[in-house]
């Protein structure tokens, strides 16, 4: 028991740091696309589209390797991908902090979303292989919550190199490209620290015979074609939650730019109120409600709150009440993502790596369409994504009311 808290500890701690090289960035990102845009004589309308497709390969990549990497950590275990994953972020990172093309910054991104989905694919499994079924919800939150604090972390340190330029011959990084070679430096840090301190956590004598298999499409569709009705409704409604927040955090740099003349700044701001809300609760308080009232009771209340969110941030151009609005879209979340990956797990057998990598993977599918589809509607209409993404959430909910619940939805 001693060793599966320390693990868990040392993980948490991984996970953390990551977060922060990944929170230094967010704010900065869309800014940064626009310079080299901006460099290569691209027109405004397509700035857009390349920050909205830029943003969206880093979960699409996720979304198309993440199952075959949670297949494959059932086979090898845990810890190979976990540090094969920190190791490629943090190069892709660094090479993405240096690229001078926008194309440059489309390959980064893909193999960053490559390697990051190695690396959270397997970090989620080696919690489930360490719970059970009663403790696994408050596991799940509380690798959230570490993964939350961190992205709120990121901001504040990004902050501080906000005005920082940094020489080296001929190579120079400034305020937009800094943070990214900083984020890349301590996933490096994390990963010599987790090679040294963190076990594996799946133990198998069949280890070496199943390790030979070949991984392919049909083992995947296979699993699909044995699981329970609910898993499948689970998916799809963990698939609208991440679209709608990545259709928040891919849109509303550019939402609040055209309306409110946000920088890089005032981004931090929102974000960090974001992460803090969000990290905060699933430390305590969101473990407390499941073990209290369970996952599955939980559900409307978080897909409400994130509606509610999505539409009060059409109503209003103050900072103060901006930071309100997104703190209920943080309350959704952080009730929904715990209790969604709790309920997959406990509804599709023991093969946590392949579940939670099916799960990785939808959850990226929703984050690359969030981004997109925000992106492009946008321009249409301002407005225009957060209103349909709030009808489509109060539609969801009331699906997960008891009182109007599918027969087929078992939690």
């Amino acid at each position: 028991m001693m060793t599966f808290k320390k693990n868990l500890i040392i993980l948490l701690i991984g996970l953390f740091l990551v977060m922060v090289g990944f929170g230094i960035t967010l704010p900065l990102l869309p800014f940064y696309i626009q310079k080299l845009s901006i460099a290569e004589g691209i027109s405004s309308e397509k700035i857009w589209l390349h920050v909205g497709l830029i943003t969206g390969s880093y979960p699409l990549i996720q979304f198309l390797f993440s199952p075959y990497l949670g297949s494959l950590s059932d086979k090898i275990g845990r810890r190979p991908l976990i540090l094969w994953g920190l190791f490629g972020y943090s190069i892709t990172m660094f090479l993405f902090s240096i690229s001078g093309s926008i194309f440059l910054l489309y390959l980064f991104r893909l193999l960053s979303g490559l390697f990051s989905a190695a690396f959270l694919t397997a970090s989620s499994a080696y919690i489930a292989d360490k719970t059970t079924e009663k403790t696994r919800g408050g596991g799940m939150a509380l690798l959230v919550s570490a993964t939350g604090l961190g992205a709120v972390a990121g901001p504040l340190i990004g902050n501080l190199f906000s005005k920082a330029t940094i020489s080296f011959d001929q190579l120079t990084f400034d305020r937009f490209s800094l943070p990214f070679t900083i984020s890349a430096i301590l996933v490096l840090i994390v990963c010599l620290f987790l090679f040294f301190a963190l076990s594996e956590s799946k133990i198998s004598s069949t280890r070496q015979i199943i390790q030979t298999k070949k991984i392919t499409k049909e083992s995947i569709f296979s699993f699909l074609r044995t699981v329970k009705k609910s898993f499948i409704f689970l998916l799809i409604f963990s698939f609208i939650s991440q679209l709608s927040l990545a259709m928040f955090e891919g849109t509303f740099a550019l939402h609040s730019q055209r309306l409110f003349a946000f920088g890089p700044k005032q981004m931090s701001i929102v974000f960090i109120v974001c992460g803090s809300v969000m990290g905060l609760l699933q430390l305590g308080p969101v473990n407390w409600l499941i073990k209290k009232k369970g996952e599955g009771a939980l559900l409307p209340y978080g897909l409400v709150m994130l509606s509610i969110g999505m539409s009060l941030l059409m109503l209003s151009n103050k900072m103060e009440f901006i930071l309100l609005f997104v703190s209920f879209i943080s309350i959704g979340m952080a009730i929904l993502t715990p209790c969604l990956a709790s309920l997959i797990t406990k509804d599709s057998g023991k093969k946590y790596g392949t579940t939670l990598g099916i799960f990785s993977s939808v959850n990226s599918l929703g984050q690359v369409l969030g981004v997109v589809i925000g992106s492009v509607i946008m321009i249409w209409f301002v407005h225009l994504p957060y209103f349909i993404i709030s009808v489509l959430l109060l539609i969801i909910a009331a699906l997960c009311v008891p009182k109007f619940r599918l027969k087929i939805l078992h939690f």
